[in-house]
């Protein structure tokens, strides 16, 4: 069982809507800012110190690693010239003692990693990792984990790595050949890479789903290796609900609380709405 951790959320306007400095009992904190926002981020201290940050679209299914040292200046050049984003968070010392070196490792550890999580990345290329003491890289490396932390709190999933999955926590779904694994990463549910999934749909499902039928066809087409009646999935995707995760595997009618099931061979209903 993992340890609790508090994330606490400020609201710097009041409004859920509006631009958010969040803090997880650490040496960091993050600010979420819409784009809409960013001239209100200005008034932000933390803003002007050096970060790492992301630039996330609006169906969270897309992403931009860097790092600045002064952030609101970096987003507000990035505000000019790049379309595609929504919104911003920034990594910031709570204590203001990262510096330009310290930022630029964690953009090279966090591209890295970032690689293996379910949002497509848009770095065209990976940063050199530049050299820090060897009393820094503990200390970052933390951080990063923090900073995962904090952005699946927020329902993205960005940071994460195979070697951080625990086989206890992820669901397994096997069907008519195909054989597919998940987990929760915040509250989103995502299908890992590798799993296996129907190429074809039933007519019923096909009628009942249209939205998630189309869906599963982009996937099908650029997310996916095709062999047979069967396709391997390419990266991690992540879906909203269990159930749709398992239309997605299937295509067919499958209630997904009674269709995945734990390494002990326990389903979601069992585990989580009994608590067996």
């Amino acid at each position: 069982m993992s340890n609790p951790r508090l994330i606490q959320t400020f609201l710097v306007d009041g409004t859920i809507e509006g631009i958010r400095v969040i803090d997880c009992e650490t040496t960091i904190n993050a600010i979420f800012v819409p784009r809409i926002k960013l001239g209100e981020l200005k008034h932000l201290e933390e803003a002007a110190r050096p970060a790492l940050y992301f630039l996330i679209n609006a169906d969270g299914d897309q992403a931009y690693v860097g790092e600045a040292e002064n952030f609101y200046k970096r987003v507000k050049n990035h505000d000019q010239n790049k379309d595609w984003w929504d919104v911003a968070i920034a990594v910031v010392s709570a204590t203001n003692d990262l510096s330009k070196g310290d930022v630029k490792y964690l953009e090279s550890l966090a591209v890295e990693r970032a690689q293996n999580g379910s949002i497509k990345v848009q770095n065209l290329v990976s940063p050199v990792r530049n050299t820090i003491s060897r009393f820094s890289v503990h200390k970052l490396a933390n951080i990063l984990d923090d900073t995962e932390l904090i952005l699946k709190s927020l329902n993205f999933d960005i940071l994460s790595t195979p070697n951080n999955q625990n086989e206890d926590d992820v669901w397994h779904l096997a069907h008519k050949g195909v054989s597919a694994r998940a987990e929760y990463r915040g509250s989103q549910f995502v299908l890992l890479a590798g799993s296996t999934i129907h190429t074809k749909a039933t007519e019923r499902w096909i009628r009942d789903f249209p939205r998630i039928h189309a869906l599963r066809q982009e996937i099908l087409a650029d997310k996916t290796n095709v062999k047979g009646d069967s396709a391997t999935i390419k990266e991690n995707l992540a879906f909203k609900s269990v159930s749709m995760a398992a239309g997605i595997v299937t295509g067919g009618h499958v209630n997904g609380w009674k269709a995945w099931k734990n390494s002990q061979g326990k389903t979601m209903d069992e585990v989580m709405r009994k608590g067996e």
